[in-house]
């Protein structure tokens, strides 16, 4: 496998609300205060080339300067993490093992209106998890300034974009087939599908790149039906079927996420909402994975298409996990992940399912046609 290089992406979000107390006096007005000015706006977030590493500039500033120092403390709270994956469904992380000296603290000279205080991070592997930095202010130690409550802390998300290879694969030959090959066995109320795919031409009807299931369990999604020009996707699962419209260009890369909640299925096209339905419920209230194909229309599927990061889940996720994890991987323990197939081997025909579930997927003879390498979903 090639070596990948890594972006370090940080997305911090601001807790105004979320971490305000209750006390009515933060609300009265104050002649001065000492604030992290990230905390004080919108939601922002930077990219940063990871090469040795990368330093976060905690900026800490006054509602107005006075005529002598203030010093206050900076501390790292990894407890601002649990608010913050429960508000949104997400799976960060905390860095255990950076440290800030101790007495941590920055200081803003006299007549001077902020200060900064730099964080660094040396590169790491995530193993495929996502972590944050929660920072806060501190105790003031000098000045005589009260620090605002509501914007005293912050969170830095840190996450490694995608940079990965893809197989390019082709119908004529076989498929893609998960093992075991039938009897999954698996039953579930609520299911998703990711994925990231580019097709290089939609000229003919019926290229299919998932199926699974059968009869009344039947999931089958394909790139065209009957009725031409066939660049829209359509869906028929459930007794029931839908499809987008014929805009979907070639060689462009498309992120796709397919989400059954138990009663209306969703498709998501790039994290936007494209189309629902309701289809008519599965026997017995709940879905059954019979297997999973991949390429699995014959000589239909005449045109390439490179595919990544295909993710089968148990549950219905929603369109903030669709967003927050398009670009990234996910932590392949997730107890809700059935299946994880990242498909960034970089050479061969197999590839690997990360959440040692089993189901590893292999390609039939002259399925996959070779491999790019260095795509970044981000920069698409």
């Amino acid at each position: 496998m090639k070596k990948k290089i890594y972006i370090l992406s940080f997305v911090v979000a601001s807790f105004a609300v979320l971490f305000a107390g209750c006390d009515n006096a933060e609300y009265e007005v104050k002649d001065n205060s000492v604030y992290l000015s990230d905390a004080a706006g919108a939601t922002k977030s930077t990219t940063l080339t990871m090469d040795d590493g990368v330093d976060i500039t905690v900026n800490v500033r006054l509602a107005k300067k006075i005529d002598k120092d203030v010093e206050v403390e900076i501390k790292l709270n990894p407890s601002l993490l649990d608010s913050y994956n429960e508000a949104n469904n997400s799976e960060y992380y905390p860095l255990t093992d950076l440290q800030l000296p101790a007495g941590a603290k920055v200081t803003i000279p006299a007549g001077e209106i902020g200060a900064v205080y730099t964080i660094h991070v040396d590169d790491f592997d995530t193993g495929g998890k996502q972590y944050a930095l929660g920072v806060e202010l501190g105790n003031v130690v000098a000045g005589g300034i009260e620090k605002s409550a509501s914007q005293s802390r912050f969170i830095y998300l840190l996450a490694k974009p995608l940079n990965v290879s893809v197989p390019i694969l082709n119908g004529r030959s076989g498929a893609v087939k998960a093992a075991p090959e039938t009897n999954w066995g698996i039953t579930t109320a609520q299911w998703s599908l990711e994925c990231w795919a580019r097709m290089s031409a939609y000229s003919i009807n019926n290229q299919a790149i998932f199926y699974t299931g059968s009869d009344d369990h039947e999931i089958y999604i394909r790139f065209g039906d009957a009725n031409s020009p066939y660049n829209y996707l359509q869906i028929k699962t459930l007794g029931g079927q839908i499809q987008t419209p014929s805009d979907l260009e070639a060689n462009k890369w498309y992120h796709w996420a397919f989400v059954y909640d138990g009663t209306t299925l969703t498709i998501y096209q790039d994290g936007e909402e494209r189309m629902k339905f309701d289809p008519p419920a599965p026997a017995g209230g709940s879905v059954r994975f019979d297997y999973l194909q991949m390429i699995s229309s014959g000589s239909y599927f005449r045109d390439q298409c490179a595919m990544s990061q295909v993710r089968l889940w148990k549950t219905a996720i929603s369109q903030t996990q669709i967003k927050n994890n398009m670009y990234y991987s996910v932590n392949p323990a997730n107890p809700d992940l059935i299946s994880y197939w990242p498909m960034d081997e970089g050479d061969g025909n197999s590839f690997a399912d990360i959440t040692g579930n089993g189901h590893d997927a292999t390609a039939d003879t002259g399925v996959v046609k070779g491999w790019e390498h260095g795509i970044r979903f981000d920069q698409q």
